[in-house]
């Protein structure tokens, strides 16, 4: 089996608990809890966040503090107990700076910005929420690679648009095509893959699931059994070459780094379509960009960047050649960033903040062993 999929929830870094992380929630509770929002993207959790302070009547005892810019955290380190990041690197050097530091609280799955070693050895927690937990991330996520999907079929950013403008009615060539009876390959079968494959099925595409674990069972509460009419599959290689519509849903690991290469690409049939709501360095950029150039993909959908050898993937470039492709759209990692969404998550992370404030281990601890 090749190099590319490894679809656990979140990768930890397999670590020794030290006593540090235990001796820090067995201190006595804390008068004033001081929480830094690291980053500026994703700006409503901040306020939803504030505003369950105010109904829980926290909002005395529990700090929130904006900090956008790398600048502002690295000051607020010294005096801080939580931060959260958005989008925002802690490294080791942040949260060895940070002594007071008690938890570091994801907003969602992945924990690929943050060193989780340094933290273990600082004696930090580390938290994330899990896709299982009911904040309907999955849900949207889903709903959101369908859109991408249903966008290119139907050249809703390019054909549409111009037919509009000039007053003509139909007859475009090449004619929009329907989900119904389309071949979609779907990788990664975690909380939103499954769900993504519900949805496909319902609206009747001919569905392929992708994993490399094995299929006999769920491997967890947010996974389940797939229905019979979709197909199963451990090897991607071999789904490729029937395939019209790829959308990436695993997660970024060593494993999935630039996954989708000119050596996948070359397996897809001319003129298939690539979408991907995982994490931008699943797909490498010069092995895209090239395809689309010689129309072997008629069309690339991402809620995230990609992979380049001297760029971010987020936030992409919205002048990179890339971008002003004509056959490609980017939104801006909106794909779980809904209403519903941000209230439930918002929700769970001022949970652990009460957590933490009265001394007690937070939830979703991911870098806590069996022994506490």
């Amino acid at each position: 089996m090749s190099h590319w999929l490894d679809l656990h929830l979140y990768t930890v870094v397999d670590l020794k608990m030290t006593s540090k992380i235990a001796w820090r929630f067995s201190k006595k509770p804390l008068s004033k809890l001081r929480v830094a929002f690291a980053g500026r993207h994703f700006p409503a959790c901040f306020p939803r966040c504030q505003q369950i302070l105010k109904e829980r009547q926290l909002q005395d005892r529990i700090e929130v503090i904006q900090a956008p810019y790398h600048a502002d955290l690295i000051s607020l380190a010294p005096s801080i107990h939580v931060a959260i990041p958005f989008m925002e690197k802690f490294t080791s050097d942040f949260i060895r700076g940070a002594p007071n530091l008690r938890l570091i609280q994801q907003q969602g799955v992945g924990l690929e910005g943050v060193d989780v070693q340094a933290a273990t050895q600082e004696g930090v927690a580390v938290c994330n929420i899990p896709a299982n937990t009911g904040t309907v991330n999955a849900e949207s996520t889903a709903e959101h690679a369908l859109l991408l999907t249903m966008m290119l079929l139907r050249s809703m950013h390019q054909n549409l648009p111009q037919r509009f403008r000039s007053g003509s009615l139909g007859g475009l060539q090449p004619l929009p095509r329907t989900l119904y009876g389309q071949r979609v390959t779907v990788v990664g079968y975690g909380a939103v893959g499954s769900t993504l494959c519900d949805y496909l099925t319902t609206l009747q595409a001919r569905v392929t699931a992708v994993r490399k674990r094995p299929w006999e069972a769920p491997t967890s509460s947010s996974t389940k059994s797939p229905a019979s009419n979709i197909k199963q599959s451990n090897c991607l290689e071999d789904e490729l070459p029937t395939t019209d519509v790829l959308i990436l849903c695993c997660t970024m690991t060593p494993e999935t780094h630039h996954l989708l290469s000119n050596e996948f690409i070359s397996l897809l049939p001319p003129g298939a379509l690539v979408v991907n709501v995982g994490r931008g360095p699943l797909v490498e950029y010069r092995a895209i960009y090239d395809a689309l150039q010689r129309n072997h993909v008629a069309g690339f959908a991402s809620d995230v960047g990609v992979g380049h050898a001297t760029k971010p993937a987020e936030p992409w470039d919205p002048t990179d050649p890339l971008s002003q492709h004509p056959n490609t759209i980017f939104t801006p990692h909106v794909g779980g960033n809904c209403d519903v969404v941000v209230t439930n998550m918002a929700d769970i992370i001022v949970n652990n903040l009460e957590l933490v404030l009265d001394g007690k281990p937070p939830r979703h601890w991911t870098n806590k062993d069996d022994r506490g």
